[in-house]
């Protein structure tokens, strides 16, 4: 009787270890938050056959931080906004200047829209909100003015 009762207890603490080392382990790869999914690259690439020149670069990088200020089903395109054709006759200095804009509200110290509480549903939203500014002249820091009307599309 002794050997049985023992064995059971070493037994349920096998048991009760296991259970322990499984529920950490599906407590740590099932948070229940929803998973963020930034398609911006994904969008280039379906969109765009040729590989990225240096103010395709540029626009990607403002594209992926105006997207970081988006939570819902409806991004900004970077396939169509950061397209050869869309960028036939801009500079590099016009999508340094929208990324510079882009990542002033990104960045911003009071509401910097990439946090979760401060995410738009939707990017025609955030083109409203956050991103105004980026959709008309923006002065740089450099003291240029570039007109940004249309360069965010959604």
């Amino acid at each position: 009787m002794k050997k049985n009762n023992k064995s059971l207890k070493i037994s349920a603490a096998i048991f009760v270890s296991i259970s322990f080392a499984f529920l950490s382990i599906a407590n740590c790869t099932k948070s229940g938050a929803k998973k963020d999914e930034n398609p911006t690259a994904l969008l280039y690439i379906v969109n765009s056959g040729a590989s990225a020149n240096v103010i395709q670069n540029e626009c990607l990088a403002a594209y992926t931080a105006a997207n970081s200020c988006v939570s819902g089903r409806e991004f900004f395109n970077a396939g169509t906004g950061c397209a050869a054709t869309k960028l036939d006759g801009k500079t590099l200095d016009d999508y340094k200047a929208l990324r510079e804009c882009v990542l002033k509200k990104v960045n911003d110290t009071v509401q910097p829209c990439n946090l979760p509480q401060f995410r738009y549903a939707l990017a025609q939203q955030a083109l409203a909100g956050a991103f105004a500014d980026c959709n008309k002249k923006f002065t740089t820091a450099a003291q240029t003015e570039v007109d940004l009307k249309d360069y965010l599309v959604f």
